[in-house]
């Protein structure tokens, strides 16, 4: 598809409109529709509206000298917005008008930051897109949310990573998952929604769930909330897992061993699961005492681990912390520990397992070594 430079300059007004809370009903339809045409935009767009939330006010002067400034670029590329949106409001204007103009001027500033600007204008001067993969990440110790082209939601857990094609959704729902995600899949049921991990295919229809694939674990795990799942282990391609709502597939994967124990690894591992794994399916257990569930916490930021080994917890605070965690003794590697890590940091972490079972560790920049 060749993206024309006016279809760009009114998103962006359509964009900054939906910022202040001010874009009409059939504004917001023709934003949705020009997302819908041009699916590689929505990265850009969840990254700028992340930052957005953070975005200090600027100076009123600044802000007008940013568009002036944007408009006679518009202009010197033959762009003339016929629709009165190239005036510019003065102080004695109505209130809706001056937030209006602010945000759109404001957002020069943060397009530039992503350099989406230049990556559209070069798009729209070149051959028609070809075929390419939208990648969004997540580091070590964070988490992201995003909203995929159809209208579903994926939060990323840390070290995480899901991809898709830029036509996702025209034809089919389709992403890739290294990692851990929490799905709310907007129902199609003409376009079943499918994730490939490295040992498992999920495919639904509209439904709520969790899927841990880090390919370095011990186990992939799918956690269905709400609605229905078809999970296909890579492994054996006929055997088709049907789960129900409050049931939880796990699959044993084969473990990455170095040096003696587990890595995580810096690049995915694709370590499909062999045909001895073993495969079960159990009840989501809820806490009797608050009624949550540890398969999904992490989206609320709290790392809850119920009869976990202190080797699994390990891996799991390495990601929570962004730290390289070294256990040096066997036995403290499979003692077993039950708790919840909310707002403490790694150190306040280590010092509340301590009471559980005592060990000393050396904290030493991003690497702890625990040890008797």
């Amino acid at each position: 598809m060749l993206i024309k430079p006016m279809d760009q300059e009114r998103f962006w007004i359509l964009f900054s409109k939906k910022l202040a809370n001010e874009a009409t009903v059939s504004e917001l339809k023709e934003y949705e529709d020009l997302i819908q045409e041009n699916p590689e935009w929505q990265y850009a767009i969840q990254n700028i509206e992340d930052l957005w939330k953070f975005k200090p006010k600027e100076d009123y002067m600044q802000a007008e000298d940013a568009y002036m400034l944007h408009l006679n670029r518009m202009k010197e590329k033959g762009i003339i917005l016929d629709d009165g949106q190239s005036e510019i409001p003065v102080i004695g204007h109505s209130k809706r008008k001056i937030k209006w103009y602010w945000v759109a001027a404001s957002l020069v500033g943060l397009v530039v930051l992503f350099s989406v600007t230049s990556m559209l204008l070069k798009e729209s001067v070149k051959k028609p897109l070809a075929r390419q993969v939208n990648e969004i990440t997540t580091r070590l110790g964070s988490k992201s949310k995003v909203e995929l082209p159809d209208g579903s939601t994926v939060w990323l857990n840390a070290g995480s990573k899901l991809t898709y094609k830029e036509d996702f959704g025209k034809e089919i729902r389709e992403v890739s998952l290294s990692g851990e995600g929490f799905f709310d899949v907007t129902k199609m049921k003409d376009k079943p929604f499918i994730i490939h991990t490295s040992s498992i295919d999920i495919k639904v229809l509209g439904t709520v769930f969790n899927v841990m694939a880090y390919p370095e674990d011990k186990r992939t795990e799918t956690s269905l909330i709400r609605g229905r799942v078809e999970v296909t282990i890579r492994s054996r391609p006929n055997d088709k897992i049907i789960l129900s709502p409050n049931e939880k597939l796990v699959v044993e994967n084969d473990k990455i061993i170095e040096d003696g124990r587990r890595k995580i690894a810096k690049e995915p591992i694709e370590t499909p699961v062999t045909t001895s794994s073993l495969v079960s399916v159990d009840k989501l257990k809820y806490s009797p005492i608050d009624s949550t569930l540890a398969e999904i916490e992490w989206i609320k930021n709290r790392l809850v681990f119920r009869d976990e080994s202190f080797d699994d917890l390990a891996v799991q605070m390495e990601r929570w912390y962004a730290v390289s965690i070294e256990i040096k003794d066997k036995e403290l590697e499979e003692k077993r520990l039950t708790g919840i890590f909310d707002l403490e940091t790694v150190d306040e972490a280590l010092e509340a397992l301590k009471i559980s079972v005592p060990f000393k560790y050396e904290h030493n920049g991003n690497s702890i070594i625990i040890h008797r």
